[in-house]
């Protein structure tokens, strides 16, 4: 067990008569004392290059950290670029987007008011053709109204009979141009008010039948 230093101060030697000490106490302490304090300096020194070693550690383990600190630093400058980049893009492609959909939607409204217009000025267009449609149908109606109002005021006239009395008279005889001119004329339906088609009177066309016509072909 090492000396203490109260131990090596209070030590009290063997006195050899009454000043002297026992040389092989001095000396057996001393060896004690040379022995503890080796033992101490190893210690120390051992601890010295331990503390060193650990100093060496620590060295390294800042190092590594600054690197580490330097590294999560530089990681950051990244990532905070990167987000900066990436903010920039959707931005310029919410941007473009819109800008896409807006011009969608204008084309389309533009179109819609294109094919309104067209629509309606068809439209204009069928019913001014349906109502000049109309108009004719009706003239030609009141046309065709006032030439059989003629032709059966001309048969129930006198001038009929007068003008065939100046006809050649070649096989007819006076008697049956009488009974031609006194015969009452062949009543002629007149067109329903309602019709509407143009062509279907065109097709039918004005018929005026005489009593006795057909007996005159044959005549002939």
């Amino acid at each position: 067990m090492a000396l203490t230093p109260d131990e090596i101060l209070n030590h009290e030697f063997t006195k050899k008569g009454s000043k002297a000490y026992i040389a092989t106490d001095v000396d057996a302490f001393l060896d004690q004392i040379n022995g503890d304090y080796e033992a101490l300096i190893a210690e120390r020194d051992e601890l010295k290059h331990q503390n060193e070693l650990a100093q060496v550690k620590i060295e390294e383990l800042e190092s590594k950290r600054d690197q580490v600190n330097q590294s999560i630093f530089v990681a950051q400058e990244a990532a905070d670029r990167l987000k900066q980049d990436a903010d920039v893009e959707v931005k310029k492609q919410l941007t473009h987007a819109q800008e896409s959909a807006t011009k969608i939607i204008n084309d389309a409204r533009a179109k819609a008011d294109a094919d309104a217009v067209r629509l309606a000025q068809e439209n204009a267009d069928l019913t001014n053709e349906q109502n000049q449609l109309r108009t004719e149908v009706e003239d030609f109606k009141n046309s065709f109204l006032q030439l059989l109002e003629s032709q059966r005021k001309l048969l129930e006239s006198d001038e009929l009979a007068e003008a065939v009395h100046r006809l050649p008279m070649g096989q007819v005889t006076a008697h049956r141009i009488g009974e031609i001119a006194k015969a009452e004329p062949v009543a002629i339906p007149e067109p329903d008010e309602e019709q509407k088609d143009p062509e279907s009177s065109e097709k039918q066309g004005p018929v005026v039948v005489f009593p006795g016509s057909e007996q005159n072909e044959d005549d002939k």
